[in-house]
């Protein structure tokens, strides 16, 4: 038993040939090894996707009056599917955006403003707040609170002219009542 083996350890070892060895097939193992691998990748959606395309707001259609006319036409065209998509109804607004400027240049009116970005937007609410509130702590029961806020008041004013009596009560109508009173006495 011994020398069987010593006789099979003695016998020269071949290598099993690897799978796509680039040796035992030349080039072409690594080849194949590169078109798996892309198969591979693209089935499990491995691929770069493609950056998104930019979003074409009201205000962006109606500065790039090529492409209004252009998804206005395909919108046109197509009104089945097309309707509801959000490409159809900014150019649609758009529309409407460039007919106002349209008949306020006829009419020799100045343009309007153009309209902030929200970002912008929501900045300068945010400073505006951090502002009003600056140490201020004043309850809304009271009408001193009303009298520093008079675009919040005006609002909560038209708030409080569609609710119940009942609910005036818990919405400070009293206080927002009181210093429009204030606000509206002439000073003497």
């Amino acid at each position: 038993m011994v020398a069987v083996i010593r006789h099979w350890r003695s016998l020269p070892r071949c290598r099993a040939p690897r799978l796509l060895d680039p040796d035992l097939l030349g080039g072409l193992g690594l080849l194949l090894w590169t078109l798996a691998f892309l198969v591979l990748s693209a089935a499990l959606g491995v691929t770069q996707t493609l950056p998104p395309r930019e979003q074409r707001t009201v205000s962006w259609y109606a500065a790039n009056p090529w492409a209004l006319d252009a998804v206005t036409r395909a919108c046109r065209d197509d009104p089945g599917r097309l309707r509801g998509s959000p490409d159809c109804v900014n150019a649609d607004q758009a529309r409407i955006v460039v007919a106002e400027r349209e008949a306020r240049a006829r009419a020799g009116m100045r343009p309007e403003a153009p309209a902030a970005t929200p970002d912008a937007e929501r900045t300068r609410q945010a400073e505006a707040e951090a502002r009003r509130n600056q140490g201020d702590l004043t309850s809304p029961t009271s009408p001193r609170y009303w009298a520093t806020r008079p675009m919040e008041r005006a609002q909560q004013l038209a708030h409080c002219g569609r609710l119940t009596p009942q609910q005036q009560t818990r919405f400070y109508c009293d206080a927002a009542r009181a210093a429009e009173a204030e606000a509206r006495r002439p000073r003497s």
